[in-house]
């Protein structure tokens, strides 16, 4: 006996569902509530795209600036004191690169260090960011980012959907005639009526949330310079042929999910249960699923990854701030030995004295910080690796990949500011120690964050 529906049997089905005004009710709210959610993220997106389009033009106009102060000052102690501000300042500064997909991920961007500097200071122990003050908690209990949001709304209204499919025919005695009435079985009428539900869910959540990459103009010019390469390559006609589109993924990605909502819905509706007990089990399976599950797994992604100790690091990195400030003197003479082309100026002075401790410091909280990254990777692989256990989470990592504000994305760029900040101090330590400043003509050679780029300078501290 085949599973298949008829046309028929799809007609039959499809006119039942349209002629439910509470299914058009949780479909509309689910629409409306969605729509706003992707409207506000594709808008954020933009004008995070936007700061990052003028950021070009911002370093310009600073470079600029520096050079006319510093065609003013003649080489000695005041131009190395420019020097290292314009070391600390904001030309050093980065954006950390999204992802095609950034739509779907930019609420992260509001809780990550996402636009860190580089700096002849520490960032390790100074690491205010700029701006306004603001209050963390309530960044973070903000409203949710649009996959959240689709991850809570859509199974509600999956589970409405289908809620008393074969419960309202058997407590109102219609089911007998139905299974009669039905040529090839049960199966396909549940198939068919299962089958209108997942198209319906799918394609108001897709029409829903397309909007967010549509106003995202990097998702759309990220798409076609993947098709133009794809088209120009000839030597990989395999990878060619698959062009990196988020939105094609964020639909499958949908699909995937929406199928198993329906799916779940249909086999509750299928239990020896009356109306209002499948519709409590309903409940309580989204709430295991979207809540129970991904806090289970984020306990045991720290119990088999756990974070190294904050009061201990708090500790190295007191201890490690007194240590260079007692050997101020020292460190400033061992840079003097290992930089033999630069005069010495001994004793040094403020800003010469400052900038040795600053680099013994990070040569010790460098690797520190680097433990609580690897930690934090860890702990995102194993939480990966399990999360098809909550559709939910699944859903919202997938979205994290696509927008590149995931885990993994990040610490690669915590990883770039650190080689670029090593190259940004080689270009202007030597110039603060040897108390001449840096030239006008020098400054238009300062590195240049590429965050798009493979840094393959490695992070070596070693100025």
């Amino acid at each position: 006996m085949s599973v298949i529906p008829d046309i028929d049997t799809w007609r039959a089905e499809g006119l039942r569902l349209r002629r439910q005004p509470l299914a058009w009710i949780a479909l509309g709210a689910l629409l409306l509530a969605l729509l706003t959610a992707a409207l506000s993220a594709g808008f954020e997106a933009r004008a995070w795209r936007q700061a990052a389009a003028e950021d070009g033009a911002r370093r310009t106009a600073l470079i600029t600036a520096a050079v006319e102060q510093f065609r003013s000052l003649p080489p000695g102690p005041g131009a190395a004191q420019a020097t290292y501000q314009l070391g600390r300042g904001e030309l050093g500064a980065t954006r950390m690169p999204v992802g095609d997909g950034l739509a779907l991920g930019v609420d992260r961007l509001r809780v990550l260090p996402a636009q860190l500097k580089a700096t002849l200071d520490s960032r390790h122990v100074d690491a205010r960011p700029a701006g306004p003050l603001r209050n963390p908690l309530l960044t973070d209990s903000g409203l949710p980012g649009l996959p959240s949001m689709v991850a809570l709304l859509l199974p509600l209204v999956a589970l409405a959907l289908c809620a008393g499919l074969l419960q309202e025919e058997r407590e109102q005695g219609r089911l007998g005639l139905l299974r009669v009435q039905a040529r090839r079985g049960m199966t396909p009428v549940i198939v068919a009526a299962l089958g209108w539900r997942f198209i319906a869910l799918w394609g108001v959540t897709l029409l829903a949330t397309l909007p967010a990459l549509l106003l995202d103009p990097g998702s759309q010019q990220a798409s076609a310079a993947t098709a133009a390469t794809a088209t120009a390559t000839s030597t990989a006609p395999a990878e060619a042929a698959m062009p990196a589109s988020a939105a094609g993924h964020w639909a499958l990605a949908l699909a995937v999910f929406c199928g198993v909502w329906v799916l779940l819905g249909g086999l509750l509706s299928a239990l020896p249960l009356s109306g209002p007990a499948a519709m409590l089990a309903a409940l309580g399976l989204w709430v295991m699923l979207s809540f129970v599950v991904p806090a289970g797994l984020i306990w045991g992604a720290q119990r088999e990854s756990p974070m190294p100790s904050r009061l201990a690091a708090i500790v190295q990195i007191r201890q490690a701030q007194q240590d260079s400030e007692t050997h101020e003197d020292a460190l400033a003479r061992d840079w003097y030995l290992r930089h033999p082309t630069v005069s010495a100026q001994l004793p040094a002075a403020w800003p010469a004295s400052f900038v040795p401790r600053v680099l013994a410091q990070d040569r010790v909280l460098r690797p520190l910080m680097r433990r609580f990254d690897d930690a934090r990777l860890r702990q995102a692989a194993w939480v990966e690796r399990w999360s098809w256990l909550s559709p939910g989470l699944a859903l919202t990592l997938t979205s994290e990949r696509l927008a590149g504000t995931d885990a993994a994305s990040h610490v690669r760029y915590l990883r770039k500011v650190d080689a670029f900040e090593d190259r940004w101090r080689d270009a202007l330590i030597p110039q603060v120690m040897d108390r001449r400043g840096i030239s006008a003509e020098d400054l238009a050679a300062l590195p240049r964050f590429a965050g798009s780029s493979t840094e393959k300078d490695k992070p070596s501290l070693d100025l």
